[in-house]
């Protein structure tokens, strides 16, 4: 409910924006979405848009894409964000650089991508300007080549890049402190500074990080084969531990209690066996390091990229475990879990991306294999053999953890394309 002075300021608004005033009409429909009044709110937030309004076109394309894959409207979608981008609209240049990695509604250019994001960066954006250090620096293997950008995203309130300059210690004591009181709900990552690494001078211009950021294929990382027949091995160090800590940025604000695929009720359900929390990252949720580390965990499960699921993080806390079971599916009525469109679930890899905690390991009990990797470190195995019949011996548990957060990536691969990827 609205104070006093907050009706008035509301009031005022609201005749600005029945007046034309643009930015009042985006301001009044995100005051009327606040408040619950959601068809007001899209049809101010329409009218803003048909005026031109960058945020107002940025909203109206998020909307289009945050549906089910057979439901988005990708073309008109893209049209918005170019609309948007062209008026100056930070936010959906990004946007539009993940659907030009992607492939979705444009082109699939990684060079265009790239290019999107500078623009963006340029424009003082402080997640773009996040996104590319991180992104050059996690393409060309060159630690601290961002650190330049890192700073000056955290001194323009991006809490991510905030993180990584408290960490490296990138910051005046006086910013780093005023850093600090802001982020001390953050418990999930480590802000003293961290200085045994070597420093590399950081680029001075946004255009040679771009010059880093290169996707390029590289040799598939070496394995240490656990078993061949269901195959399982092991990837030391896949990703790196900012990598790791960049998933788990990226993956804290959507937690929620993770569930599992009900075959009987044809939905996806709280179960007293996986007791984590998790969180998908979804097509609004991808930036381009993001869609980077995306493939190359693709390419290390020895899969087409367009063949995964969504990238998923687990958090486990003291006592939370995943009890025994497998990762194949069933084909249920409503095939829920897609098995007809999209085949098994050929392989499941599993990224390590902390190690600071007791227990928690994976275990495979039929077949006496223990796992539990240091940051950054893969296991992969899988789910069924050259023709699609499941492994029953692939059953296999999350342990209980005792002490600390565990935190591990989840990623499985389709027999078939999965997701936007018919």
């Amino acid at each position: 409910m609205l104070s006093n002075t907050g009706m008035e300021n509301f009031k005022e608004i609201e005749a600005l924006a029945r007046s034309g005033d643009v930015a009042s009409q985006y301001r009044l429909a995100a005051l009327l979405d606040r408040s619950g009044q959601r068809q007001a709110a899209r049809e101010w937030t329409r009218k803003a848009a048909d005026a031109g309004h960058p945020g107002a076109l940025y909203t109206l394309a998020c909307e289009l894409l945050s549906v089910p894959p057979g439901e988005m409207q990708v073309a008109e979608a893209v049209a918005l964000l170019k609309r948007a981008g062209d008026a100056g609209g930070a936010g959906a240049l990004r946007q539009l650089g993940v659907l030009t990695a992607l492939g979705l509604g444009v082109t699939q250019d990684w060079k265009g991508a790239v290019g999107l994001v500078v623009k963006a960066a340029e424009r003082g954006h402080p997640p773009a300007m996040r996104e590319l250090a991180l992104l050059a620096e996690s393409m060309s293997g060159m630690r601290g080549a961002g650190d330049a950008l890192l700073a000056e995203a955290a001194r323009k309130g991006d809490w991510v890049a905030a993180c990584y300059a408290l960490r490296r210690g990138l910051l005046s004591q006086g910013e780093a402190s005023a850093l600090k009181a802001r982020l001390q709900g953050v418990g999930f990552f480590s802000l003293d500074p961290q200085t045994e690494e070597a420093r590399i001078s950081p680029p001075a211009e946004l255009k040679d990080l771009a010059g880093l950021a290169t996707l390029e294929d590289k040799e598939p990382p070496e394995r240490e084969l656990l078993r061949t027949e269901p195959e399982i091995y092991r990837i030391a160090s896949l990703l790196t531990r900012d990598e790791c800590d960049y998933l788990i940025c990226a993956s804290a604000p959507l937690l929620t209690p993770s569930q599992v695929v009900d075959s009987e009720k044809s939905t996806a359900d709280h179960a007293q066996y996986r007791t984590s929390d998790g969180a998908l990252l979804g097509l609004l949720d991808l930036d381009l390091t993001l869609v980077a580390l995306y493939r190359r965990l693709a390419m290390a499960a020895g899969v087409e990229w367009g063949n995964c699921e969504l990238m998923g993080a687990l958090r486990y806390r003291p006592g939370q475990e995943y009890k025994p079971h497998h990762d194949y599916l069933p084909e249920d009525a409503r095939d829920y879990s897609e098995v007809r469109r999209a085949g098994q679930r050929r392989k499941t890899l599993l990224v390590s991306l902390n190690d600071a905690y007791e227990g928690g390991a994976t275990v495979f009990p039929e077949l006496k294999i223990e796992h539990k990797g240091r940051t950054g470190d893969a296991l992969v195995f899988a789910n069924t053999d050259g023709e699609g019949a499941p492994y029953s011996e692939t059953l296999h548990a999350g342990a209980p953890v005792a002490s600390g957060e565990k935190w591990l990536l989840s990623l499985w691969c389709r027999e078939k394309r999965f997701w936007f990827w018919d």
